[in-house]
């Protein structure tokens, strides 16, 4: 049966996900998770995409990235990740596919979703136990979105329209990020100034390695 095509909306959010073949190891160290950035940074200039979330997990990569055209996801992917591959295949001697072949792309319509990927993405590390801040997680851009210091390189991140709309400065934006982030968290229904988002099914990857479709609620801060 043939696959189906990826739809791919140029200029819109698009929620990307990436595992390693048979969940095999994406990165060992934080060297692993440099080169892996570098490399993204290149298939973001090829393609010409703008990368708005990113979080580095063990063996899964979870991005937001707008592609300008119907070509530039599977550009930006295939220069990020067979360098990537290359170069880590080469440092352990070792052969065979890092990367599942196919990664997971949806286009996101609507900024609930659009803020409910961000969080998601961003708190991570936090669900499966890594950290034990929901934002401190410092390759991913849930620092960014805090106002804090992060290893994802500030020149890489296009912050998205919702997160602008947050607030009109960068004290206000973060203030109000870490609001929803933790609502979002506790699972609060009643957070100051929140409104109800609607749920959506989003790839869930869980501590013990294996994955889901859960449904995910989010309670978020009114913009200003």
């Amino acid at each position: 049966m043939p696959r189906q095509a990826r739809l791919v909306i140029p200029d819109v959010p698009h929620h990307i996900y990436l595992r390693g073949n048979n969940r095999r190891r994406l990165f060992s160290t934080n060297a692993d998770r440099a080169r892996f950035i570098g490399c993204l940074a290149r298939g973001l200039e090829a393609s010409a995409s703008r990368l708005h979330q990113v979080t580095l997990m063990e063996n899964h990569v979870h991005l937001i990235a707008v592609p300008p055209g119907p070509d530039a996801l599977r550009v930006l992917i295939h220069r990020t990740c067979l360098r990537y591959a290359q170069i880590r295949n080469h440092a352990r001697d070792a052969t065979g596919k890092l990367f599942e072949e196919r990664f997971h792309s949806k286009p996101i319509l609507d900024d609930a979703y659009l803020a409910t990927a961000t969080i998601y993405n961003d708190v991570n590390a936090y669900r499966a136990g890594v950290v034990a801040d929901p934002l401190g997680h410092l390759w991913s851009t849930g620092p960014l979105h805090a106002g804090r210091a992060s290893l994802i390189p500030l020149d890489l991140w296009t912050p998205s329209a919702w997160y602008l709309a947050l607030g009109g400065t960068t004290t206000e934006r973060a203030t109000r990020y870490c609001e929803a982030v933790a609502a979002h968290v506790r699972g609060s229904t009643t957070a100051p100034g929140a409104e109800r988002a609607p749920r959506y099914r989003l790839r869930v990857e869980r501590p013990d390695g294996t994955s889901a479709r859960d449904e995910l609620p989010l309670w978020l801060p009114k913009a200003e």
